[in-house]
C-alpha cells in the first residue's frame, strides 16, 4: 500500500517521529506516496491508502485509514500511535486492553524513574530545578492540574478545567482531612487571573507547585493523585500512586473514576478501591507493548493498527 505523511501540526513531530514511522512502514513493505494536486487535476484518481497524522481527532479528517500520532511519556522517545485520535480521544479510552488480565509484564520502568524521565527531557527549552529532594508534605494528596487551554480538558474534555479543579481542591481544604493538599499546576502555567485563587490556596494552607518542577521529586511523598487528563498519570502509575480520575485517560481503567464529588471525601480516606496489581501491569503493557519508541515497536504497532491484530 501506498502511505501519505501528512504534516498536521508542529514540524518538530515530522523531523523527530515522522522518519521512525516512515522507516517502519517501508519495513513492511509499503511505499510512499509521492503525488501532486495536478496529478489529481489530470484524471489521476487514487489516494494514498494509509494517512499519517499528528494531533488531531478522526473527526478533522477527510481521508481514509487513518492513523493519528502523539508523543507521549514516559520519555520524549515514546509516541502513540490510533485509528481514531490521541489522550483520551484515543481507541484504548473506549476499548478495554484485555491483555493486561490474563497476561504479566515485565516491570521496566525503574530506570525511568531514576533518570527522572519525561516528555520534555529533551528539549533544550525546558530548565527543570533543582530542588534538591525538597521535602513535600508526606503522605499528601496531590491535584494535578492541566493547561485550561490544553485540547484534552478543553474540546476532548468538555466543561471548565480550572473549575474542576477549584471545586475539588476547595472541597477536600472544606473537610480538613489529616492529608496535605498539594496543587501541581503545569509547568507552563501562567494564567495571571488565576493567581488570586491561587494565593487563597496558599492561605488556606494548601502547597502549590509551579514552574518547571520534575513530578518525580514529588511523588514519593504522594498518597494519591487526581487528575483530570494529563500525562503525569503516567508517571504515577510507575511510582505506583493510586489515581482517581474525573475526565477519561487512556489509563482511566485502573484509577477511580469520580463521579460526583459527594465521593471525594470516601475515596480520598478508604482507597480500597485502588488495585495495585493491575495497575503495575496496565503501565507496563502500555510502555512496553502499546507505545512506540523506535522502529520495531513501530512496526509491531502498525502490524497491529494495519493487519487487525491485538491491542
Amino acid at each position: 500500500m501506498e502511505y501519505k505523511i501528512h504534516n498536521y501540526r508542529f514540524e518538530n513531530i515530522a523531523e523527530k517521529y515522522y522518519p521512525i514511522v516512515k522507516a517502519a512502514l517501508e519495513e513492511l513493505g509499503h511505499t510512499e506516496w509521492c503525488s501532486t494536486p495536478d496529478d489529481l487535476s489530470d484524471g489521476w484518481t487514487s489516494w494514498p491508502e494509509i494517512n499519517i497524522y499528528n494531533h488531531c481527532h478522526e473527526s478533522e479528517l477527510n481521508t481514509n485509514n487513518n492513523i493519528i500520532l502523539k508523543p507521549t511519556g514516559p520519555t520524549s522517545k515514546h509516541f502513540a500511535l490510533d485509528r481514531i485520535g490521541y489522550a483520551n480521544s484515543s481507541s484504548l479510552c473506549f476499548e478495554y486492553p484485555y491483555a493486561i488480565d490474563h497476561d504479566v509484564f515485565d516491570w521496566n520502568v525503574d530506570e525511568f524513574i531514576k533518570d527522572k524521565a519525561n516528555k520534555w527531557d529533551d528539549s533544550i527549552l525546558v530548565k527543570w530545578k533543582n530542588n534538591l529532594r525538597k521535602n513535600w508534605p508526606k503522605d499528601h494528596i496531590l491535584v494535578i492540574v492541566q493547561q485550561p487551554k490544553d485540547e484534552t480538558v478543553n474540546g476532548f474534555g468538555f466543561g471548565n478545567h480550572w473549575t474542576k479543579v477549584c471545586h475539588i481542591v476547595n472541597k477536600l481544604i472544606s473537610h480538613r482531612l489529616n492529608y496535605p493538599v498539594v496543587v501541581k499546576l503545569h509547568p507552563a502555567f501562567k494564567d495571571k487571573s488565576k493567581l488570586e485563587q491561587i494565593s487563597k490556596w496558599k492561605e488556606a494552607g494548601v502547597t502549590v507547585i509551579e514552574g518547571y518542577i520534575n513530578i518525580h521529586d514529588v511523588l514519593p511523598r504522594t498518597r494519591l493523585a487526581i487528575i483530570e487528563n494529563s500525562t503525569a498519570g503516567i508517571e504515577c502509575l510507575m511510582h505506583q500512586i493510586p489515581i482517581i480520575s474525573y475526565g477519561f485517560p487512556e489509563y482511566h481503567w485502573v484509577t477511580k473514576q469520580l463521579q460526583s464529588l459527594t465521593q471525594l471525601e470516601d475515596l480520598v480516606t478508604d482507597m480500597t478501591w485502588h488495585d495495585p496489581i493491575k495497575a503495575k501491569n496496565f503501565i507496563s503493557w502500555y510502555i512496553d507493548w502499546y507505545l512506540c519508541s523506535d522502529i520495531d515497536s513501530t512496526v509491531s504497532r502498525l502490524k497491529d493498527l494495519l493487519y487487525d491484530g491485538p491491542n
